[in-house]
């Protein structure tokens, strides 16, 4: 897969974030309030003192009242963990119109979890260890190459438990949606799905005689693709999309599609209606 074109001006033009689940997070110290306690400004309980507690956190109004040392508890902040998971196949790069909307959505993604300082990992091979994301131009990186197949399509991948999950593709590939989406949400904190096309892969034309070549597998077919042929293909990308969505919902994730060629600022936009970026 060569080198994605990034308008990374266009990209840190949009100033985006990713949005946070309400849910309580886990994970190492950091900016977002977690499930344990720990030492933010946030109040969370009382408990009993034990010897060798830190006398900073008595509360001394509350031993003057009942004469009983008690520690005040304060939630702990946490960084949020995100995995990344990028579709690197050949099915991304298909046109150069897909390939530079593949690299300037993950580019976008990418700052967002740079805004959002969190703990970031990107996934392309199922196979293999993450890649630690420290800064967004990482991403241009990591999609040059070409893989036969997804890392989704593998049967697992390494995800780390409560982690914020966002996954671009465009799902092109034999799978069933219930299955694959619940793999995906299993322990995690959030998942998104991000399915990009373009917009021949969702309405295509009719166009006569054509030989279709497979990107992933180099294998060929001889079809008529007349009128006929292009409403049963619409109606089974609609199928896919739909099932994708409604085991998103089934799931509590979010779902949503995009197409190739659309400008940074309105995939940012779309973004942040479905939930995945932060509107603010």
């Amino acid at each position: 897969m060569p080198s994605p074109s990034i308008d990374w001006t266009a990209v840190r033009a949009a100033a985006v974030r990713l949005a946070l689940p309400r849910t309580l997070l886990r994970g190492r110290a950091g900016e977002r309030l977690g499930s344990g306690t720990g030492s933010s400004l946030e109040f969370q309980e009382h408990r009993s003192y034990s010897p060798g507690d830190d006398l900073r956190h008595v509360d001394w109004a509350a031993y003057a009242r009942s004469e009983l040392l008690a520690i005040r508890l304060y939630r702990e902040e946490v960084a949020p963990c995100v995995d990344l998971v990028l579709d690197v196949s050949r099915s991304m790069a298909v046109t150069a119109e897909k390939l530079r909307a593949h690299g300037e959505l993950s580019a976008l993604v990418a700052c967002a979890c740079a805004s959002t300082a969190a703990d970031s990992r990107v996934i392309t091979v199922a196979g293999s260890d993450p890649a630690p994301l420290r800064r967004p131009e990482d991403v241009e990186r990591l999609l040059d190459c070409a893989l036969p197949a997804s890392a989704l399509e593998a049967p697992y991948l390494p995800l780390r438990r409560r982690s914020l999950r966002i996954v671009i593709s465009d799902f092109l590939f034999p799978h069933d949606a219930d299955a694959l989406v619940a793999r995906l949400a299993r322990e995690s904190a959030s998942l998104a799905l991000v399915q990009l096309t373009l917009g021949d892969e969702a309405e295509p034309e009719a166009a006569g005689g054509l030989r279709l070549i497979d990107v992933e597998d180099r294998g060929t077919i001889d079809m008529v693709v007349d009128d006929a042929a292009v409403r049963d293909y619409r109606a089974r990308f609609g199928r896919l999309r739909l099932a994708l969505s409604h085991a998103a919902r089934r799931s509590g994730a979010r779902f949503v599609h995009l197409a190739a060629g659309l400008p940074v600022r309105e995939v940012a936009r779309r973004l942040a209606a479905a939930g995945v970026l932060d509107p603010t």
